[in-house]
């Protein structure tokens, strides 16, 4: 028997090609680089503001990791579904959503919050929000490419790789927090508990 095709089969060619996977590192990036600039330069928002809503749009990015790696890679779309599911099938492939995906979404928003409204202090979150993007997407690939150097990073990779095992557990990537928060952290039975 042959394998199921699948129903989108240019977005499936794109999301796996390895232009399209360094290029969400470079679309990224000018994203972030584009909104700190504009709240710096265009919207006057002080250094000091924009640090703390740097911040709060990095924080906000590690929820939006969670909700998206267990509600949409899990359990979300087909398309979703399907793409995450290559990627535990083969953790070394370079997969990405397709790199226009995210200025195409954002850029309207920001948009309208900023260049209509004049909302100083959001494009800042959002590039807090794509440095966290960012730190996502270095961290994941070297989980799955490099032996982590630092001892922290190490045991994030060994909790992702427990992800790839149970993958009901430990959907953060960049921290645990939200899987503690959402009972989704996978703890070790301890040898006591295992003898009662």
């Amino acid at each position: 028997m042959q394998p199921e095709s699948p129903r989108y089969p240019w977005i499936v060619r794109l999301s796996e090609s390895k232009v399209n996977y360094w290029a969400t590192y470079v679309t990224d990036s000018a994203l972030s680089t584009y909104f700190l600039a504009y709240d710096g330069m265009r919207l006057g928002v002080s250094g000091a503001s924009m640090l703390g809503l740097f911040a709060t749009g990095v924080f906000a990015w590690t929820f939006t990791e969670y909700v998206f790696h267990r509600w949409m890679y899990h359990m979300g779309l087909s398309l979703t579904v399907e793409g995450h599911q290559r990627h535990h099938d083969d953790p070394t492939a370079y997969i990405a959503m397709p790199f226009i995906v995210t200025p195409l979404l954002f850029l309207p928003i920001h948009w309208v919050f900023a260049g209509w409204l004049h909302l100083a202090g959001f494009s800042s979150v959002l590039g807090g929000f794509f440095a966290g993007f960012l730190a996502y997407s270095f961290m994941h690939h070297s989980m799955h490419h490099y032996k982590m150097p630092i001892a922290w990073l190490r045991h994030m990779q060994s909790q992702h790789r427990i992800h790839h095992a149970l993958p009901e557990s430990n959907y953060g990537v960049t921290t645990r927090f939200w899987d503690r928060v959402f009972g989704t952290e996978f703890v070790k039975e301890s040898r006591t508990a295992k003898a009662d």
